[in-house]
């Protein structure tokens, strides 16, 4: 169901720049995330079916169920029945904010699932002390550091539950170094693939005596040092101020603003209260692994409500509704042992009848996902422009839909000559006169940039934008 429900083609923002960036082994926005773009370029690359942003849109979904797996059994792992354990690994998948989540690209679900599956090693390492569960732990939040760097507000709840046994020394220093080199090895690629791309003049807008840095290709230009910081950090929004202030009271009521209802909405009729019993439950037998499930759950979850840059803050509560998940399927079949003792079966039966409903209740009301499965938008707003300016066009779009069009002309080559800068039309009003000499100048806005010195003549309108000529007064 997953799969079927993906989006069929390129997106807009951050969407259009990993379907984009993936395919061309570029470097997206910040945080650079080189795992995922890595795996991305495999991935769609060795996978020869459907659209290049169909496929990455796929990579989502896989993540997500690979996730629910995961979660089924991390329950198992708690001594939670076989029945109750995938319940509650679908309710989590099939929370429509997760659910979403799983039909576009993104790097989220790819590093949550790999970060959720070192937060259920840690769990086996807690509970049965193999010494492999702690290492493969280990390996595990390596890698998902190096998908997502921000999966480590997850993996401090990994943390917590490592150190409910003492570790075996030797095993947990290598581990713990060969976790350190994949991270380190694979934010290599950023400046690496930087310093081969500006080499090599990759990026078409080097051409224009831009300099290097751009999106898609290059973005913060990472062969530099500060480049690379500002990137990895993505400073330039602040992240350490709200990192120093995450578990303050404001945190939490922001958090409850932005995501409660939502959360209430995905587990009806006092559901969220459940999941806090079976937490309570897991907590009084191993009060780290309590602890420790539960800031994997809300610190990701508190970052993304506060984090003033973040448009998608709902990237973050993956962890908050699987773990949430767990507590109910933990809280079910608790409930059904201790109801069932002279009737298993109807017990089991009411509990799992119940947690069938909540499903039913987030698949019904799944209708705006599956709505959303095909959005031409930004295909035919990158095909609108390429039918009204010259080939040699230097096109230029912000953020939001700039990335429509670079794929367009990276990954589908049917851009022509045209070349994408993607920035604000008032960026390069010094460039312009030069500019036009051999190119027309376009512009994609929703409004008349009204530019001083030139004039701009509207060319088309596509859905709310609007496609502009620059011209001289």
């Amino acid at each position: 169901m997953l799969l079927g429900s993906i989006r069929t083609s390129v997106g807009f923002w951050d969407t259009g720049d990993l379907q984009t960036v993936a395919w061309i082994a570029g470097i997206p926005y910040p945080t650079g995330y080189p795992g995922y773009v890595l795996v991305g370029w495999l991935w769609t690359h060795a996978i020869p079916v459907g659209e290049v942003a169909a496929r990455l849109n796929a990579l989502s979904a896989l993540s997500i169920a690979a996730a629910a797996g995961t979660l089924a059994a991390l329950a198992s792992e708690l001594e939670v029945s076989p029945l109750f354990a995938v319940l509650g690994a679908w309710l989590f998948a099939f929370a429509n904010v997760v659910w979403s989540r799983g039909t576009y690209a993104d790097v989220h679900p790819l590093g949550f699932a790999l970060a959720l599956g070192a937060l259920a090693l840690a769990v086996r390492w807690a509970r049965r002390g193999e010494p492999r569960a702690l290492v493969a732990a280990m390996l595990c939040g390596g890698v998902a550091l190096a998908v997502d760097n921000t999966t480590l507000l997850t993996l401090v709840g990994g943390l917590l539950i490592a150190f409910s046994r003492a570790w075996p020394l030797r095993a947990a220093a290598f581990a713990c170094g060969v976790a350190v080199l994949i991270v380190i090895v694979t934010y290599a690629y950023l400046p690496l693939r930087s310093a081969y791309v500006v080499a090599h003049r990759l990026d078409p807008t080097i051409a224009l005596g831009v300099p290097p840095g751009r999106p898609y290709w290059d973005d913060h230009d990472p062969r530099t040092l500060d480049g690379l910081r500002a990137l990895v950090t993505g400073d330039e929004w602040s992240p350490e101020y709200t990192l120093a202030r995450i578990v303050s009271p404001e945190e939490f009521a922001a958090a409850q603003a932005r995501f409660g209802d939502a959360l209430s909405d995905a587990e009806p009729e006092g559901l969220t209260v459940v999941a806090l019993i079976g937490l309570a439950f897991l907590a009084v037998d191993a009060p780290l692994v309590g602890i420790g499930l539960l800031a994997a759950a809300l610190l990701p979850a508190l970052f993304g409500a506060s984090y003033q840059a973040e448009a998608d803050p709902e990237r973050y509560v993956l962890g908050l509704y699987a773990i949430s998940a767990l507590g109910i399927a933990v809280a079910a079949d608790r409930t059904a042992r201790a109801f069932g003792r002279e009737t298993p079966v109807l017990a089991v039966g009411i509990v799992a009848g119940l947690l069938g409903l909540a499903l039913l209740h987030d698949v019904l009301g799944a209708g705006d996902i599956l709505q959303a499965r095909v959005d031409d938008r930004p295909s035919e707003l990158a095909a609108r422009v390429a039918a009204v300016t010259h080939d040699d066009a230097i096109v230029i779009a912000t953020w939001n839909f700039a990335s429509p069009l670079a794929y367009r002309s990276y990954v589908q080559h049917a851009f022509g000559h045209r070349i994408v800068l993607c920035a604000f039309p008032e960026d390069h009003l010094g460039e312009y006169r030069d500019w036009m000499r051999t190119h027309q100048i376009a512009l994609v806005t929703l409004g008349d940039p009204e530019l001083p010195v030139y004039r701009t003549r509207l060319l088309t309108v596509v859905d709310k934008e609007q496609i502009y000529e620059v011209l001289p007064r």
